[in-house]
């Protein structure tokens, strides 16, 4: 109780006060990531109850399951599996899961650049909120048109809904680039993208659940539940998200002063023309893409195959591989608390210049996964529980991009983020289409030796772009940030009175 009343009494600028605006944005922010993320995923779990593939083949090898050297690994007394039956199972075809499945991040892929188009146009908070109203619209007219109409209907609602939730990380760049100062952006970041984590946990423990609960109707109440959340996401993002500052009527005078200098007017970033030509060419640009590319790559990996590399590769049950798979998740969320920490708390104190906080938190993270990945690749069934530790490490250090490229995106051209954001989401969308296409194609009966190659690959990955970024990238503003292309002197919000890039910057716009 103490606790709560010294953060509710504390100054209303202060992010961690109960009054801060900028809080509110950050855990409504995480609230959408968490809730379109069960949209997205709920179909990778419910597949499971819902199809039952009529020729689909298996592989003829022997795995593990069937070797005494590897024993079943569970965590229940009795290792005998019950058998569930799945209420009025969908009669599919195997190849119909193969486009299925990747037809979501295709949406996403699809939607990219228009993105920047909308956020200019429509603002960044009414895209994102009209994102999720189509994901909402799909989520729950799924279950009708998978069983009255089938799967190819069902992949162009896939298709839609993952444009309608490709462009919430564009809009959430530019609404933390106008709404956090310098110093906030890697906190910011944290909170808002733990819903990353809390989606895939709440999807994996939960959906195979609701699926088995006949009262509820079966597996449909997987898509009605997650769209009623939707619905609620709704709500809230349309009365509490403004896209800046200055259209906040309930901003308190100081959060105010802190967000906006008195008396000098900030761009609201609806009217700044991208400059493709020159954001293309950057290679500060470049190494945020190629970052992301590497990032989402390496998360689609583990959220789709880690349980299927469990399954094959360390014979282990349903319930213990669930709880297992979740464990490097649960370790995310944790650890990126800790980098963002990290970050913001050494800005504050000015121990080194934000692109070196920058530069040391993204090669953490991509040099930590490597060596992780290094080892997964060595673990057969002898040597499960390593495997399981370091499958936790890789997800702990892949939270260092957070405060890595991921604040680079809001940092480096306040006037362009939703440009830069499009971009980079661009090549991220690229790796999670690609990763579970890849991994299926290499991965054909689940043994370690094909696992082998698969971390190697991403080992390799994860070194080049780290040491990409690691040469050309920057948290610093770029020359060629426009702020305002008719030359008047207007004031960002990266340029608080707390920034600590306050004198560089100012400098910058005296010569511009």
């Amino acid at each position: 109780l103490q606790m709560g009343e010294d953060i509710s009494s504390s100054s209303p600028s202060s992010l961690w006060s109960l009054r801060s605006i900028r809080l509110r944005i950050a855990v409504i922010l995480a609230l959408a990531l968490t809730i379109e993320g069960l949209m997205r995923s709920n179909l990778n779990m419910a597949y499971v109850c819902m199809v039952e593939e009529i020729d689909s083949i298996r592989p003829v090898t022997p795995l593990p399951s069937q070797s005494e050297d590897c024993p079943l690994l569970t965590f229940a007394s009795n290792s005998t599996d019950k058998r569930v039956h799945y209420r009025d199972p969908l009669k599919w075809r195997s190849r119909d899961r193969a486009y299925l499945f990747p037809m979501f991040y295709m949406g996403g892929l699809a939607v990219t650049f228009v993105s920047e188009y909308l956020d200019r146009k429509l603002g960044a908070s009414r895209t994102v909120l009209y994102g999720a109203i189509l994901n909402v619209v799909g989520t729950t007219s799924s279950p009708s048109i998978a069983s009255n109409l089938g799967p190819i209907p069902l992949t162009i609602v896939r298709f839609i809904m993952g444009a309608g939730q490709g462009v919430l990380w564009p809009g959430m760049s530019v609404l933390i680039a106008r709404w956090f100062p310098v110093v906030e952006k890697s906190t910011a970041l944290a909170i808002a993208t733990t819903g990353n984590q809390l989606s895939v946990i709440f999807a994996m423990t939960a959906t195979a659940e609701l699926c088995q609960i006949e009262s509820l109707g079966g597996w449909p109440a997987t898509f009605y539940i997650y769209g009623v959340l939707g619905v609620f996401l709704c709500l809230i993002w349309w009365a509490f998200v403004v896209d800046s500052p200055e259209e906040c009527h309930s901003l308190s005078t100081e959060e105010r002063n802190l967000l906006v200098r008195p008396g000098i007017r900030r761009p609201n970033g609806k009217k700044t023309s991208p400059r493709w030509s020159v954001i293309i060419c950057s290679s500060v640009v470049w190494s945020i893409s190629l970052s992301a590319f590497c990032h989402n790559f390496v998360v689609v990996a583990f959220s789709s195959y880690l349980p299927f590399y469990y399954k094959t590769v360390h014979n282990m049950s349903l319930t213990s591989n669930g709880l297992l798979s979740t464990l490097p998740f649960v370790v995310q969320f944790l650890s990126k608390v800790v980098f963002a920490g990290f970050a913001d708390k050494a800005k504050q104190n000015k121990w080194m210049t934000v692109t070196t906080i920058t530069k040391i938190c993204n090669s953490s993270a991509s040099l930590g996964i490597a060596v992780s990945l290094v080892v997964m690749s060595f673990c057969d069934c002898s040597y499960r529980w390593t495997a399981v530790v370091a499958a936790s490490t890789a997800m702990a250090f892949i939270s260092g991009y957070v405060p890595g490229y991921n604040t680079s995106v809001v940092c480096v051209a306040p006037s362009q983020t939703a440009a830069i954001s499009s971009f980079s989401r661009f090549w991220a969308q690229i790796g999670m289409s690609l990763s579970p296409m890849l991994i299926g194609i290499v991965v054909t009966t689940g043994r370690v030796e094909e696992w082998r190659w698969i971390f190697f690959g991403m080992a390799a990955l994860c070194i080049v772009t780290g040491v990409f970024f690691q040469i050309c990238g920057s948290a610093s503003i770029q020359p060629w940030n426009e702020a305002n292309p008719a030359g008047t002197k207007e004031k960002l919000l990266v340029d608080s009175p707390m920034s600590i890039e306050k004198k560089e910057e100012m400098n910058r716009i005296e010569t511009a």
